[in-house]
């Protein structure tokens, strides 16, 4: 069933559509948070109307989740080294080109919008491919962003570097990075999925072309306690100081969801996170200084805590690693320390007389497992719920949401001690730091409620950050930071007891019939 909403700016509000410009001091963007169908006729004829609907709303930017217009089956050709120099607009030339690629020119041409798709493209390596990388003579199947402007002219093309156990799909051959220019005076990069988790491209395609605004399409699986989809894309432009308009495919049964229009350290202009199958269109005014608003926005939009009991949530599996110490009732300071890392913490917890979830102040420096696809470097200071009184119960929820169930914090402080991020030959930090915290709502703090600063001091950083807020119902509340140069490495723990395995193995099994659901592998 196709449910279509959209939450725009009053200010955005008009009768007639009205294109930014580049002396506009902002531009307005749309993101799509849009339920997974195999249907491809479906799936084009709702996208068709997700783009009339947001440029009914001033729209100059329309941006789609990752994989949710093809299906497992389908992929086309994007040539555009090749035809596409010649004949740009699909449009024009449907001769030419698979429906699908006309028909989003055609809509972003008869909408006059930008226009960014993700699908699954395909390459005949057994023919001569014009400006290809072919290796072997074969098919090649990427996950590729594609990019029209409001002529319906394909501008861009990039194929995903970090494929996050994709067995159908080949990373890019040639990782090259993805950024475009528009009419209203705005440069894009834009990258997807898992490639967020990356110093190439996430950190190196907003630094190295001194970006503020960057467009993420996601297939997100959210992962407690700091990788939720909403909670990471908030951070990332947060750190980044960016725009980063968000567009998530949403499918609660295997737990993605959540989409939203961040705005640098002012957060989200608007965003969701659903527990429940939904398909929303987010219109945002976006000034083109990030952070800089000037107008009322809507903000997080906030679902029913009980609706998140649908929503899978998995475990990040190096918490049996952190060094963790029980907090109490009352006030506490003490620090924590793991190799290259220490944290300090001040607390003031109230304990409620139907608090159930405990907490645990954490430390860890080391490697992570990314649900067994991927390993990268962590370092973590935080603050994490717990289920039970063993820290092999944190970072999970109960299977059924009860009001009043966690504790409040009347004060809560983090200071982080950790080694001086440097920029690498590839024009990118080495290690990059997010203030992270989760809510009950499976939403992150908005920025206002909180505090982060950092203080280099030669070799050691200082992060330090502060709930502002006695209020919130926090499951998270964190500073965590990738560390690239580890990527790669062993992760940790090894576990420590048969249970740890068990849990490994079962998280592992999971993840491997998510993913088959998805692309319909079974």
């Amino acid at each position: 069933m196709w449910i279509l909403s959209t939450f725009v700016l009053c200010a955005v509000l008009g009768s007639s559509l009205q294109r930014s410009t580049p002396q506009d001091d902002h531009y307005v963007a749309a993101v799509v948070e849009y339920i997974v169908n195999r249907n491809v006729e479906s799936n084009k004829a709702n996208y068709e109307a997700a783009i009339k609907e947001a440029a009914d709303q001033n729209a100059d930017i329309v941006v789609f989740p990752e994989l949710t217009l093809t299906n497992g089956t389908t992929s086309f050709a994007v040539p555009i080294f090749g035809l596409l120099t010649q004949y740009p607009i699909p449009a024009l030339r449907p001769d030419l080109y698979d429906d699908l690629l006309v028909s989003m020119s055609a809509a972003a041409r008869q909408n006059s919008v930008y226009l960014v798709i993700n699908v699954r493209e395909s390459v005949d390596c057994t023919v001569p491919q014009q400006g290809e990388e072919c290796p072997e003579a074969k098919v090649y199947v990427f996950n590729t962003n594609v990019v029209f402007d409001r002529n319906g002219s394909v501008i861009d093309r990039y194929r995903k570097i970090n494929l996050f156990g994709e067995f159908t799909h080949t990373p890019a051959l040639k990782p090259d990075l993805g950024v475009f220019s528009t009419d209203f005076g705005v440069t894009f990069g834009h990258f997807i999925c898992f490639d967020l988790m990356f110093q190439v491209p996430a950190i190196q395609v907003a630094q190295k072309h001194n970006l503020k605004d960057v467009i993420f399409t996601t297939m997100w699986f959210s992962e407690m306690p700091y990788l939720t989809a909403v909670q990471i894309q908030e951070a990332y432009a947060y750190t980044m100081d960016v725009n980063f308009l968000a567009s998530g495919a949403n499918n609660v049964r295997v737990g993605s969801a959540g989409s939203g229009i961040y705005s640098g350290k002012a957060g989200a202009l608007v965003s969701i996170m659903p527990g429940l199958p939904t398909t929303k269109v987010l219109v945002a005014k976006v000034p083109k200084v990030p952070g800089q608003v000037t107008e009322i926005y809507p903000g997080p939009i906030y679902d029913k805590p009980s609706d998140h009991d649908s929503l899978v949530l998995i475990q990040d599996p190096s918490l049996a690693a952190h060094v963790t110490r029980p907090l109490v009732q009352g006030f506490q300071e003490f620090t924590l320390t793991d190799k290259d890392v220490s944290c300090t913490f001040r607390v003031r917890l109230n304990q409620r007389s139907n608090t159930k979830y405990q907490y645990r102040a954490a430390a860890f420096s080391g490697v992570r497992s990314f649900s067994g696809v991927e390993t990268g470097g962590t370092r973590v200071c935080s603050v994490v719920s717990c289920y039970g009184d063993t820290k092999d119960t944190c970072g999970k929820r109960f299977t059924s949401f009860e009001e009043n169930s966690t504790a409040l914090f009347e004060e809560l402080t983090i200071t982080a001690r950790m080694p001086t991020s440097i920029m690498t030959d590839l024009d990118a930090d080495d290690f990059v730091v997010f203030p992270v915290a989760l809510q009950v709502s499976i939403m992150p703090l908005e920025t206002k409620e909180y505090t982060y600063n950092k203080t280099v001091t030669g070799n050691v950083t200082v992060h330090s950050m502060s709930l502002l807020n006695s209020s919130p119902e926090l499951y998270t509340f964190a500073i965590w930071g990738r560390v690239f140069a580890t990527d790669g490495q062993e992760a940790d723990p090894p576990f420590e007891d048969s249970s740890s395995v068990r849990y490994m193995l079962s998280t592992t099994l999971l993840l491997t019939t998510m993913l088959l659901f998805v692309f319909k592998l079974f």
